[in-house]
């Protein structure tokens, strides 16, 4: 297990930041003006592989920003060793489900 220190956690949470920030943009400029309650719209915009990118990158971001700002907090306020690890495990399996589930909602949408 690869151990970052904390300005390696601080600098890359703030690179995240900046990821979902401009995927973010990105995503709602491409957004303006389409017709948003038509599916066929919707599923037609994920179609364009861009799109579908920018959406998994801002995620994606989102996702690990959170996991970073999460294992903070956990470093921080929980102090016994065997419920950290516990907390950290759940907290980390819970966020492998939802990049997975991101990854095959974008997936099946493009097919």
């Amino acid at each position: 297990m690869i151990n970052f220190t904390y300005t390696s956690k601080w600098l890359f949470q703030k690179i995240f930041a900046i990821l979902f920030l401009i995927a973010s943009f990105y995503t709602v400029y491409s957004l303006y003006g389409l017709e948003l309650q038509n599916y066929d719209v919707i599923t037609g915009w994920f179609k364009n592989y861009l799109n579908s990118f920018s959406v998994l990158v801002m995620l994606s971001a989102i996702i690990l920003h959170s996991n970073i700002g999460l294992s903070s907090i956990i470093d921080d306020y929980i102090h016994e060793e065997s419920l950290k690890q516990k907390i950290i495990l759940i907290k980390n399996f819970f966020f492998v489900v939802l990049f997975f589930i991101t990854i095959f909602s974008l997936v099946k949408l493009n097919l």
